[in-house]
């Protein structure tokens, strides 16, 4: 009986135990349904992070390579603010002459103005008033030199209506120079007969009938001792004559024959002026107005030269003119 009893006693101790390994083997496949799902779990979450490591890997080049856009980006506004500061350094110097510039041309144009106003003074003008528009006073003070230099012109044209007329009037004293010239040519021939007459009467005739001359001689002689008398200026007076050219130069006789006619002699052959028909360029169908042409400017050279204050005024005038060109541009 207590065989029984200890195999009973096994028998529930083993059944016991049965449960007991029953009950952790529920346990463990508790656990193990637990792993599985974490298992799964952590598979799903291994899957999303490398899916989501691709797009980082792929977020991170994209990323890189904005970095070097932004990195050469950085380094052309590096260079192009280089340049501007480079630009604004030149555009400070260049405002500071331009500064400089415009002192120095108020500067000149006070000093323009002062002896613009100095001149029409000098020309008889009224006085102008100065005002901040330097301009308007400069273009009366113009308008006063150009009335002046068109009153000059005019006179010029009286001048050359003058010598047009006295180059009639030489013109009518070369031909008087060009008959006395062939009446003197006569007379030395008929000197020259008179001699020979004499001669030969001298060979034929001997003795007091040498002395004895026809009345042909006689008044040959005369003439030719009145050719000699009066030979002498007339000659000196063509040679003059002689040495003027009419293409080259122009001359101003006057009736009285004052002092002056010498003077512009001297001065035409001093400056050698040579006409506008003797250059290749000028056509010879147009002599007329290149002579007319020539005429005028001898003219205005004349009156430059004898008037200083027109000089000047021309010259103020170039000045003004070409000061005015240059601030329009």
């Amino acid at each position: 009986m207590q065989a029984l009893d200890e195999e009973e006693s096994q028998m529930e101790a083993l059944e016991n135990r049965n449960m007991e390994l029953e009950n952790v083997m529920q346990g463990k496949m508790v656990e193990l349904e637990n792993l599985e799902a974490f298992r799964a779990k952590t598979l799903a979450k291994l899957s999303t992070t490398v899916s989501k490591f691709d797009e980082l890997h792929n977020l991170s080049e994209s990323l890189l390579a904005e970095i070097e856009s932004l990195q050469s980006q950085l380094q052309e506004r590096d260079s192009e603010i280089s340049f501007l500061r480079q630009e604004v350094t030149r555009c400070t110097n260049d405002v500071l002459a331009s500064q400089e510039t415009s002192k120095n041309y108020s500067s000149e144009m006070h000093e323009l103005l002062s002896l613009m106003e100095k001149m029409a003074t000098r020309f008889g003008g009224s006085h102008v008033q100065t005002s901040d528009q330097n301009q308007s006073s400069v273009r009366s003070y113009i308008d006063i030199i150009y009335k002046k230099f068109v009153d000059a012109m005019d006179e010029l044209e009286d001048l050359r209506v003058t010598v047009q007329s006295k180059d009639s009037l030489l013109q009518i004293e070369k031909g008087k120079v060009e008959e006395l010239l062939s009446k003197m040519e006569e007379l030395e021939t008929l000197s020259g007969k008179g001699n020979k007459r004499e001669r030969f009467q001298e060979e034929r005739d001997s003795g007091p009938s040498s002395s004895m001359n026809s009345p042909r001689t006689v008044e040959t002689e005369q003439m030719v001792q009145r050719n000699k008398v009066s030979s002498g200026p007339i000659a000196a007076h063509i040679r003059s004559a002689r040495k003027v050219n009419n293409d080259q130069i122009a001359i101003a006789i006057d009736v009285e024959k004052d002092d002056n006619t010498l003077d512009d002699e001297d001065d035409d052959k001093a400056h050698g002026f040579k006409s506008l028909t003797m250059s290749r360029l000028i056509p010879r169908a147009t002599r007329p107005i290149s002579d007319r042409i020539d005429g005028i400017w001898v003219s205005a050279e004349r009156l430059l030269m004898r008037q200083p204050s027109l000089r000047l005024g021309v010259i103020i005038y170039w000045v003004v003119l070409h000061a005015l060109l240059a601030s329009f541009i």
